[in-house]
């Protein structure tokens, strides 16, 4: 695990300083990108590696995305095992799901690392897996009373004041389109689609799932091109992802129409935490979701790096009390090693 500590310049509210030295830990949050999954669909149309290359079906957790999860849990029972306790407990921790089955599963095989059964909760001789509780949420897109549920899929909720804040966005495709002109012409040719431009580049990014679950390619993946500083076609590709993905948080406005739901359920979470005043105080709250929830709570916050979120990779924030009484605040972001 990579472990990168992160100081929150909304976090001022709190009272509190950046880091915590001398303090004791009160509470924990924490939310997490789902493990390596297969593609939604087919990178592109002659892509010979349909849905039977991958065994659980199209947009599944992968194996390697549930051993992420489980040491993404292993790393929280070492780091937090002495302040949550040995075994599970539903009054000490929640956790919040999205509905989508990748997400879900991870929250499966994160539990499984976080808490192996002990002597005491083991239900079946020698099986440490245990049954641990956990929400899912839905969303309706007209409802208002379900409308916080989406601030775990910020990116699906129709908002015709971001789509106001996206527009100018087209003037980028176009000079992604005009920059990468002969690798997009090539492209057109090899791949099946009748034309290769911007949102078709972001498409074929997924051949990167298939370069690293060692599925064989053909020679254009790794093609590299001396007029793009010798950069193979899967770079461009993943530079072109990484453009598209991060244009939708990049700016204030675009990070509190998709993070300010999320952001505001931290923050008040947190306030109530230093001021002793939850309604149901419990020592931790996590939320298993997706690399757009993951960015936008991070643009929110005013820690976002222009960087695509890695699967299993997760934001954490650490609240203390310290001797006297203040508020300290920690916030870390985990990378996974593994691919």
């Amino acid at each position: 695990m990579l472990i990168l500590p992160l100081f929150l310049s909304l976090m001022y509210i709190l009272s509190g300083v950046d880091g915590a030295n001398d303090g004791t830990l009160i509470f924990v949050q924490a939310i997490w990108r789902h493990g390596d999954r297969a593609p939604s669909k087919l990178p592109y149309p002659n892509d010979p590696h349909n849905e039977s290359a991958w065994p659980r079906g199209w947009s599944q957790l992968t194996n390697v995305g549930m051993q992420q999860m489980y040491d993404l849990g292993q790393f929280f029972r070492r780091r937090y095992g002495s302040f949550i306790g040995e075994s599970f407990n539903v009054n000490d921790i929640s956790l919040l799901s999205s509905s989508s089955d990748r997400a879900v599963v991870s929250a499966q095989a994160m539990l499984r690392g976080f808490f192996p059964a002990n002597q005491q909760s083991m239900w079946l001789q020698g099986e440490l897996w245990q049954p641990i509780p956990f929400s899912s949420m839905t969303s309706d897109q007209d409802d208002p009373v379900s409308r916080k549920c989406w601030m775990l899929r910020p990116t699906d909720y129709v908002c015709p004041k971001y789509d106001s804040a996206m527009s100018s966005f087209e003037q980028v495709t176009e000079e992604v389109d005009n920059e990468y002109s002969d690798v997009f012409e090539l492209l057109s040719n090899v791949t099946g689609f009748e034309k290769v431009g911007f949102h078709e580049a972001t498409s074929l990014y997924n051949i990167k799932r298939e370069v690293l679950h060692n599925m064989s390619e053909p020679f254009w993946v790794f093609q590299t091109w001396p007029s793009h500083e010798n950069k193979t076609t899967l770079e461009i590709l993943e530079e072109i992802k990484q453009i598209e993905r991060i244009s939708e948080f990049n700016s204030s406005e675009k990070a509190k129409l998709r993070g300010g739901l999320l952001a505001a359920n931290w923050i008040e979470r947190a306030l109530n935490v230093s001021k002793d005043v939850q309604k149901k105080p419990k020592k931790m709250m996590l939320f298993s979701a997706h690399d757009g929830t993951v960015l936008s709570l991070m643009y929110a916050m005013k820690v976002g790096n222009d960087l695509l979120v890695p699967y299993s990779a997760c934001l954490i924030m650490e609240i203390y009390r310290t001797n006297n009484n203040e508020t300290q605040v920690k916030v870390i972001i985990i990378y996974s090693r593994s691919h």
